[in-house]
């Protein structure tokens, strides 16, 4: 997976191809297809490997506030490093598993017990840091343009920091308002692995 992700990293995931990557390696096309079977599988692949990188703690902290923090910043690493993973990762054809959001959801019992409630504020934080993160890393998914820097859109880390605990800060209030109880931490879920987009 190193060197299709190489490529990608490179070239972007569209000038990634089994012809392309035989290429890198010096092999044969026929042989890739003995260990990936097509392209979206080797997306999903580079994908669970860009991921498995910064992977997420095992158990969760406590803190339901620590443990989106500190998801939010693994994710913001993954993305800074593969931009091309900000693509692949919301891509149910490029990769489909869903335990960030099973991890997310097991952290936030300290806020509430609405299973539902905690999966749309799981959503929230995966997507807030897509978004922002977009602004960082646009110039390498559409080369040619601007500087990074000129954008007058271009959030800096700072931004990144002070948007999360605004977010975290609604959901607290939201949590507050739908009743959720809001006692007791950690979780009875736990998962032996765990990777994500």
């Amino acid at each position: 997976m190193a060197a299709a992700m190489r490529v990608a990293d490179a070239e972007g995931v569209g000038a990634l191809s089994m012809r392309r990557l035989a290429t890198e390696l010096d092999s044969g096309v026929m042989s890739l297809y003995r260990h990936v079977a097509n392209k979206d599988a080797l997306l999903t692949a580079i994908t669970r490997a860009a991921c498995e990188e910064h992977p997420y703690p095992e158990p969760a902290p406590s803190d339901w506030r620590e443990a989106m923090r500190l998801a939010a910043r693994l994710d913001w690493e993954v993305y800074r490093a593969h931009p091309w993973a900000l693509v692949t990762s919301s891509s149910a054809r490029h990769f489909s598993d869903t335990s960030c959001l099973d991890w997310m959801e097991d952290a936030l019992v300290g806020l509430t017990d609405d299973p539902d409630l905690a999966r749309s504020f799981s959503i929230a934080v995966w997507s807030y840091v897509q978004g922002v993160c977009i602004q960082h890393v646009s110039q390498q998914l559409l080369p040619g343009g601007d500087k990074a820097e000129q954008s007058p859109l271009r959030a800096t880390e700072e931004d990144f920091e002070l948007g999360l605990e605004i977010l975290l800060d609604g959901m607290e209030q939201r949590a507050e308002r739908a009743g959720a109880p809001r006692a007791g931490t950690g979780s009875a879920r736990r998962f032996a692995t765990f990777t994500r987009p």
